[in-house]
């Protein structure tokens, strides 16, 4: 069963930093983790993943450089980018290199998994949506 999981790599450069969101994934995805980014990058060009997750702080302090290394390994593959902050996270994925565009998907770090199945337009199955007067819920 775990081969039919869409595959993520989870690119983690610090200790601990993607651990817990990591293994928050592994119910719905087959989580492949890399610590080195040129194996990683060996890696995504050989088994093309769905996504590649990592550490905001990458981008932040690269910027559209790392967006274009990871494109060039792998065209396809998309390149998500996560922030934690206590219980919260945020998913982001950088639209273009040229428009400075990003959608972001905020979410509670234990709901990271509904976050990236939204982000990668994976179907909702076993959730259901209910409606309380003003806003429609999701429930997994």
């Amino acid at each position: 069963m775990a081969q039919d999981l869409p595959k993520i790599l989870v690119v983690e450069q610090g200790p601990g930093g993607l651990h817990s969101p990591s293994r928050l994934l592994q119910d719905r995805y087959r989580v492949v983790t890399c610590p080195i980014e040129s194996v990683a990058l060996e890696y995504v060009s050989e088994s093309r993943p769905e996504a590649v997750l990592m550490d905001a702080s990458a981008f932040y302090l690269e910027g559209s450089g790392i967006v274009e290394r990871w494109g060039k390994a792998s065209p396809g593959t998309r390149l998500l980018f996560l922030d934690t902050e206590g219980p919260w996270s945020l998913l982001m994925e950088i639209a273009e290199t040229d428009s400075g565009q990003v959608t972001i998907y905020p979410s509670a770090v234990d709901e990271i998994a509904t976050a990236l199945d939204e982000m990668l337009g994976r179907d909702g199955a076993g959730r259901k949506e209910y409606q309380d007067d003003r806003m429609a819920f999701l429930a997994v």
